[in-house]
């Protein structure tokens, strides 16, 4: 046994770092969960009935304020790390410059979780001080292997994708839907902006947040929106203020509620989409770029498509929109008949680093 750190930077992050931290304590092992203030990233914690330490926040600036931030979040962690008594064994993160730094330093081994090889700067930042990498099979060995510091770095690949974690252990509630939020089932459509202040969106995309939202405003569907910036929120405000009919969700959500009941899931990411997708809904991505793992998806045979223009966009939710679902346990049924559960894998890993 021993203590494990799990650090999320992150809603996505948040989310299977809990799902991990409730392994692990039902195994007997004690956790010690921090993030960072930065959107959903908190309330995805505790949604899973943990209180996270909170240390440092995203940077909305340029560059200089970035590096600004993890200096100082880098600073934070090292003196929480220095007060609790007990110095982790182990630490679980995506690829995470200031807790990889602060755990090398201190000797904690890490473990990286990754689907993204092109987040250029944080994985060469992060995953040469990794002692082992997890990261799914449809992402080639190669593009991992770019990054790591050889003969001191193992990869381990899984087959399957990160959403599957908390799949296969959270159960969509549609009172949550119908009651929480006041929701139609099928009748809304869920919408996530792009990243755009993150280091690797250069390109921007062909697609107007609000021409989008008006448009399926129009057609009669509640857009519910999941912001990820201060702009993000000022526009959907203003939006409402117009009469289109917008929905803002602040600090927390039910991820796998809104996604198996929705229309449709639009994210200028991907993670939203694959998780709509795997669960049966359309999954819509306008993210500039080829993801393995989102093509991987796409070739199991799931919905989830990529979308370029404002036009692909509302199309798609009209022609190939959910309109109707089975029960949950159809979706669950294919999921365990297809892909490996991700935490096998890093449960493994994590229990031959503590002996």
């Amino acid at each position: 046994m021993g203590l494990v750190w799990l650090d999320a930077m992150t809603s996505k992050q948040g989310t299977l770092l809990s799902v991990i931290a409730k392994e692990l304590k039902s195994l007997g092992h004690e956790v010690l969960l921090t993030c960072r203030s930065y959107e959903y990233t908190v309330g995805s914690i505790r949604r899973f009935g943990f209180d996270p330490v909170i240390i440092g926040s995203y940077g909305e600036g340029g560059s200089k304020e970035k590096i600004f931030q993890d200096i100082k979040r880098m600073e934070g962690l090292l003196r929480l790390l220095s007060t609790i008594g007990e110095t982790p064994k182990v630490l679980v993160a995506y690829p995470n410059p200031p807790a990889a730094r602060v755990a090398f330093g201190l000797g904690i081994k890490y473990v990286a979780l990754t689907d993204s090889p092109h987040a250029v700067i944080p994985s060469r930042l992060s995953l040469p001080l990794a002692d082992v990498i997890i990261t799914p099979s449809a992402v080639p060995k190669s593009e991992i292997e770019k990054y790591i510091y050889r003969g001191g770095t193992k990869i381990y690949q899984y087959e399957g994708v990160d959403e599957i974690a908390w799949l296969l252990r959270c159960k969509p509630d549609e009172k949550y839907i119908r009651a929480v939020l006041r929701l139609k089932p099928f009748n809304y459509v869920v919408f996530r902006p792009r990243e755009y202040l993150a280091t690797y969106y250069s390109i921007k995309p062909a697609v107007s947040v609000t021409k989008v939202i008006k448009e399926l405003s129009d057609l009669g569907f509640t857009v519910v929106v999941l912001p990820r910036y201060s702009t993000d929120m000022s526009l959907v405000e203003e939006l409402s203020k117009q009469g289109i009919n917008v929905r803002l969700i602040k600090d927390m959500y039910d991820g796998v509620s809104l996604a198996f009941y929705a229309r449709a899931v639009i994210t200028g990411g991907a993670t939203l989409a694959r998780e709509a997708a795997l669960l049966g809904t359309l999954g819509v991505t306008y993210f500039p770029f080829s993801l393995y793992v989102n093509d991987y998806v796409v070739e199991k045979g799931f919905p989830l498509y990529v979308a370029e223009t404002d036009d692909d966009i509302v199309e798609l939710v009209v022609d190939k929109g959910t309109t109707h679902k089975e029960g949950y346990s159809v979706y669950i049924n294919k999921l365990r008949s297809v892909f490996e559960d991700p935490l096998e894998t890093v449960l493994r890993v994590i229990a031959e680093l503590l002996s």
